[in-house]
């Protein structure tokens, strides 16, 4: 947290009693009553009024306005003008200011280099450090601070990490056996994910291997995909080279091999990401505006008088009214409401989505052909909350164009429309023209509860076809899609297609109904017809949730339906949740460790349209400190001559890997399962093992300090050299990484126990955490004539930049340590009052709690 460690023995209790009197005047305490026998006390006078800490570079995070704005190390000196307990001022430069959002006028410009006076520079302005939390608070009128959009980080701090390889390994194996036909399977199956990070350079590769011995003999290795990637600052968006897949927002997501560039909403701040609408109103004067919804406030915000306009709203939920409130500074009050409901397809005035790409058109099935092709869409918000949208599509033997419109309507709610214009050339030579219309609707019922989150419908004519179907070899046929080629099967599989029956109509609907506070009904719904046949594909599911008293139970109903088969499937399913640890707590309140981990007892029930009743009942849950191991048994039972099955899995989430295992068996089927699973990264401080690697990951760094534990991260510990991976970031914002000072090694301090970083898309980025390692010790100072060191001198140990404040007696409570070292002792200016301590570590000096007890004369003054 600082650049020299302060550590003070008694020094509060001592302190305290500088305030013990209450009078009109200040209190002066006479050093004299903590003076050693010769009557010497150290200069005492930074501790007046409680202006206790020294002075020096300490690593903040600083606020503006309660906002945090970033952390920088900052240098800290002591002023009278000071309103907090530290008696200490920030040292902040012009340029400081002005990259942490401060406005300073011309008449209060100062030399970059120099400290800036905010108090007297800003009127108003006030400052607080937050010494116990390392945090300094900046309160600045409005008026001096630079207008950002919520959540904004600029592009400069952006990280794009360091250059390192990285592999994400996934390793399964099954050993079962069939007792019924007496066969013995074995399967094992590993998948690679591989790269490199150069810079802002992203090279990836998914890659697996598959093996299987049985009635089905398989030995297979094949490399899936292979991209690299970068990002375009500039126009907030990504180049990706190689193998991909398009976006799917206008037409159907297609995979490819060539180059796409692609805009990137999370290089947006959250309140700039997805649509919200604007708010405009007009204040009379200085006044608060005040948005609710659903009688949440959501935002929150002074205006000065005149016409004020919010357009940086958090994306809410689908549908729900906004109430403004404009509370003036005479204490008028105006309201007004400003419906609210989004389609997918809505963005926020002003902002434009992208995406263009061209490349070979690439499927896992070899009943397709692959066509060069290339794509591009574009999406703009526009005012009064509508977005206009479009996109074309062409290849040698397809061209599509699409142009829609969305908006929302207000009490109407969210629609959006669009119309695709398709030429087409089928495998058969023919010739066909289409086109496909499109609409979907989305709108809240506040009163009834009802939230219509999506109803759409598209009408296709006859003649209208996607690139993906005219890609076909042939006009009909089954395949099953697989990463090794396509298989052949029966007629009775569902995955059939038949070119001859184009897709006419296609009806979807998504509805929650609120029943009570803890329980709601939804429906969910899909019904697909076809040109020249009766045939559909059709899925409906009906449900209801529910909890009481934290027991969660859900009843649903589906119904399912493809086209080529004759019957459908029906199903009723029940399933419940108990967490047993709360229900047997009895309102106990227990401490944090024996009252973390969780035990829930499930039960579900399936019943299917030709009446086979399967029920499975067991428990799943979390066991060890860090809740790194997790269980789940289940015994069950089915009808129909199948009988009882059952199965017992564990999975332990560990600092270099996951592992798990686990049995399962039926009447006639036995299996032993297994997995393996965690990431290795290379990088130019050595070779890392992790647990499994998300897309973008952080390099945690604490010098040699092993197995501390990350907060919030069951399992990652750091290993031996004081390294861990914390995998799954979040791209372009604030993540603040944290290790667990409690898990420390009783030679182990940290300087600094929170770091923020800002990772780039696919980054692995360095959260760097300052280790003392060290021995601590308690140090009886004595001075040449044999008296104690008085109390409140400062001693620095230089080569290991720990420092630490004189008790009384002479005693000095410091960290950090070497085997043997020299301490510099201060406690004034005179040359008499400096002196230079030598020390060793001896091992038989130490106590139960590993600090050591040392004496040490004055060898020579400074």
């Amino acid at each position: 947290m600082l650049k020299y460690k302060k550590t003070i023995l008694n020094v509060p209790i001592l302190l305290g009693s500088l305030y013990s009197s209450i009078c009109y005047s200040d209190t002066f305490f006479n050093p004299a009553l903590i003076s050693s026998f010769d009557g010497e006390v150290a200069d005492l006078s930074r501790f007046d009024k409680g202006e206790g800490q020294p002075e020096g570079v300490y690593l903040v995070e600083i606020y503006i306005n309660d906002d945090y704005v970033d952390s920088k190390n900052i240098l800290f000196y002591q002023s009278d003008k000071s309103t907090d307990d530290t008696g200490l001022l920030p040292c902040l430069s012009e340029e400081q200011l002005k990259n942490i959002g401060v406005i300073l006028n011309k008449e209060n410009e100062n030399t970059e280099k120099k400290c800036v006076d905010i108090l007297t520079k800003i009127d108003k302005s006030n400052i607080k450090f937050n010494f116990e939390d390392q945090k300094i608070y900046l309160s600045i009128p409005q008026v001096f601070v630079r207008s950002r959009v919520r959540g904004y980080i600029p592009p400069e701090k952006w990280d794009n990490g360091i250059n390192a390889f990285l592999l994400n390994y996934n390793f399964t194996g099954r050993n079962s056996k069939n007792y019924k036909d007496n066969i013995n399977y074995n399967n094992y199956f590993l998948s690679l994910n591989s790269g490199l990070n150069i810079k802002s350079w992203r090279l990836r590769n998914k890659s697996t291997w598959n093996y299987a011995n049985g009635d089905n003999n398989q030995n297979k290795w094949k490399s899936i995909r292979t991209y690299a990637q970068t990002i375009l600052i500039p126009i907030k968006g990504e180049l990706t080279v190689g193998d991909s897949f398009s976006n799917g927002t206008i037409f159907d997501s297609l995979g490819f091999r060539g180059a796409k560039v692609e805009s990137d909403d999370n290089m947006l701040p959250d309140s700039m990401r997805g649509f919200a609408p604007t708010i405009k109103g007009i204040a009379s004067s200085n006044a608060m505006v005040t948005i609710k919804q659903n009688g949440f406030v959501i935002y929150q915000t002074s205006v000065p008088p005149g016409a004020f306009e919010i357009n940086d709203l958090y994306a809410t939920s689908s549908s729900g009214n906004l109430d403004v409130i404009i509370k003036e500074n005479n204490g008028k009050v105006t309201r007004f409401v400003v419906p609210y409901s989004n389609v997918p397809i809505l963005q926020r005035e002003g902002r434009l989505k992208y995406e263009v790409l061209g490349g070979e058109f690439r499927t896992g099935s070899s009943l397709q052909d692959k066509p060069n092709f290339a794509q591009a869409s574009l999406i703009y918000g526009l005012p009064h909350n509508m977005t206009i949208y479009g996109g074309t599509q062409f290849s040698n033997k397809y061209q599509a164009y699409a142009l829609g419109l969305g908006g929302n309507l207000g009490y109407l709610g969210a629609l959006s429309a669009d119309i695709t214009q398709a030429n087409s050339i089928l495998p058969n030579e023919e010739h066909k023209k289409g086109q496909s219309f499109r609409l979907l609707y989305a709108k809240s019922l506040s009163n009834t509860g009802t939230n219509f989150q999506i109803m759409g419908y598209r009408y296709s004519t006859q003649g209208y076809y996607t690139l993906n179907e005219v890609s076909y070899k042939r006009m009909s046929g089954y395949v099953i899609k697989t990463q090794d080629g396509p298989v052949k099967v029966e007629d009775e599989l569902s995955d059939y297609y038949n070119l001859n029956y184009s897709k006419k109509g296609r009806f979807q609907i998504n509805v929650n109904q609120q029943v009570t506070d803890n329980s709601s009904l939804y429906v969910l719904g899909s019904y697909q017809t076809y040109w020249r046949t009766t045939d559909t594909e059709q899925l409906w599911q009906v449900g209801y949730n529910a909890s009481i008293n934290s027991i969660n139970y859900n009843l649903s109903f589906t119904k399912s339906k493809s086209p080529g088969l004759d019957s459908d499937n029906k199903n009723i399913a029940f399933n419940i949740s108990i967490p047993i640890n709360e229900l047997f707590n009895n309102g106990r309140v227990n401490d944090l460790k024996s009252n973390s981990n969780s035990m829930y007892a499930v039960y579900s029930m399936n019943r299917s349209n030709d009446n086979q009743l399967i029920q499975q009942a067991g428990l799943t849950g979390t066991l060890l400190e860090d809740n790194n191991l997790s269980y789940n048994i289940q015994q069950g039972y089915a009808n129909k001559n199948i009988g009882y099955s059952g199965m017992v899995y564990g999975n332990y989430k560990g600092k270099y890997a996951n592992i798990g295992s686990g049995y399962n068996y039926s009447n006639d089927w036995h299996e032993l399962n297994y997995s393996l699973s965690g990431g290795v990264v290379a990088h130019s401080e050595g070779i890392t093992l992790s647990q499994p690697l998300g897309d973008t990951n952080i390099l945690i760094k604490a010098d040699n300090a092993d197995n501390i534990r990350v907060e919030n991260a069951n399992g990652v510990l750091t290993n031996s050299n004081g390294y861990a991976i914390l995998p799954y970031a979040s791209t372009y914002k604030d993540n603040r990484v944290a290790l667990d000072i409690n898990s420390l090694g009783e030679n182990v301090e940290l300087d600094n126990s929170v770091v923020n970083v800002v990772p780039t898309k696919g980054a692995l980025v360095k959260a760097d955490f300052k280790t003392n390692i060290g021995y601590r010790a308690m140090i009886n100072l004595l001075k040449p004539n044999g008296s104690n060191v008085p109390f409140g001198a400062i001693a620095i140990d230089e080569a290991r930049l720990v420092s630490g404040i004189v008790g009384d007696n002479g005693s000095l409570f410091i960290s950090g340590l070497a085997p043997s070292g020299k301490l510099k002792v201060q406690w004034g200016n005179k040359q008499d009052q400096q002196c230079i301590f030598n020390y060793e570590i001896n091992e038989k000096s130490r106590n139960e709690k590993g600090i050591y007890f040392i004496n040490s004369s004055c060898q020579s003054y400074k």
